[in-house]
C-alpha cells in the first residue's frame, strides 16, 4: 500500500461552512474535526446531518464556504486531483456496469484510474470476496450482496490510502457482511485509514477506533464508543446516539 511519508493526520477539518443556495441552514455548520493516519472513523449520523456534503469537501468535489480542509496535509480545493488520487470511495449506490462483468468492470475501472490493468490482483481480489465462480458473468445477475462486494473491490484497486464507505453493507446478506467488515479490518492493519459511515451502530461500535455524531453540520460528540457508552451510562451506542441527537440514526 502507498501510504508514503507518515503525517499524523489523515484528515483535518477545521471550522468549515457549506451552505447550498437557497437553503435556510448551512448543510455543514462550523464543523471541526480530525481524523488520524491509520484509524477506522465512524462518521455518524441522521439522514441531512451532512455527512455526504462533508464527504465531497474532503474528495474536493465542492468547495467550503469558509474554513479550512486537509486530507495527508493536502487542500482538497487547490489539489483535488492529487487528494482523489489518494482516496477510494464506495457509496451506498452501486457504482457498477451491469452490462459488464466483475472482471469486465474491474479492468475498465482500473483503466479510469490511469492503471494498466493487474490481472492477476484483480482475480485475487476477485476471489478474495467469494465471486470467482461468477467472475465473467454480467453483472446485473448479481444478487445485492455480491454487487455490494464488487463496489469495495473497484473502491480499492489503485490501494488508496483513505477509504470512504457509505453503507458498505446495507442490504446484504450475513455471508457478504462478514467479509466486507473482516476485509476492512484486514486493511486497516496494514494501514489504510477509513471513514465508516452506517445507520448499523452495532458495525460501528465493532469497527471503529472513534465515532463523530453530527447534526445539522455540527459535531455533537466524538469519541471511542466504549467512553460514550461511559458517559452516557449505556451498553448502547444506538442510546448515546439518541441521547446526543435526539432523533433515531434512520430518521
Amino acid at each position: 500500500m502507498a501510504i508514503g511519508k507518515m503525517i499524523s493526520a489523515a484528515i483535518s477539518i477545521e471550522h468549515v461552512v457549506k451552505q447550498y443556495k437557497g437553503a435556510e441552514r448551512p448543510a455543514v455548520n462550523g464543523l471541526s474535526l480530525t481524523i488520524e493516519t491509520g484509524e477506522i472513523y465512524g462518521l455518524l449520523g441522521p439522514n441531512g446531518a451532512g455527512k455526504s456534503t462533508t464527504v465531497m469537501m474532503i474528495c474536493g468535489l465542492l468547495l467550503p464556504d469558509s474554513g479550512s480542509i486537509k486530507v495527508f496535509g493536502i487542500d482538497p480545493a487547490t489539489n483535488g486531483s492529487i487528494v482523489r488520487s489518494k482516496i477510494g470511495v464506495a457509496t451506498q449506490d452501486i457504482a457498477l456496469f451491469p452490462s459488464l462483468t466483475a472482471m469486465e468492470n474491474l479492468i475498465y475501472l482500473a483503466r479510469i484510474y490511469g492503471l494498466k490493468p493487474d490481472i492477476a490482483k484483480i482475480a485475487a481480489l476477485v476471489e478474495r470476496f467469494g465471486l470467482k465462480a461468477k467472475a465473467h458473468e454480467l453483472v446485473s445477475s448479481y444478487s445485492g450482496g455480491m454487487k455490494r462486494r464488487l463496489n469495495l473491490i473497484a473502491s480499492v484497486l489503485h490501494d488508496p490510502e483513505l477509504l470512504i464507505l457509505d453503507e458498505p453493507t446495507a442490504g446484504v446478506d450475513v455471508q457478504s457482511r462478514t467479509m466486507i467488515i473482516e476485509y476492512l479490518q484486514e486493511m486497516n492493519a496494514r494501514g489504510m485509514t477509513i471513514i465508516y459511515s452506517s445507520h448499523i451502530l452495532e458495525e460501528a461500535e465493532r469497527l471503529c477506533h472513534r465515532v463523530g455524531i453530527i447534526n445539522e453540520g455540527k459535531l455533537l460528540e466524538e469519541g471511542t464508543t466504549k467512553d460514550l457508552m461511559t458517559k452516557f451510562n449505556t451498553d448502547s451506542l444506538e442510546e448515546v446516539f439518541l441521547s446526543v441527537s435526539g432523533k433515531s440514526i434512520k430518521s
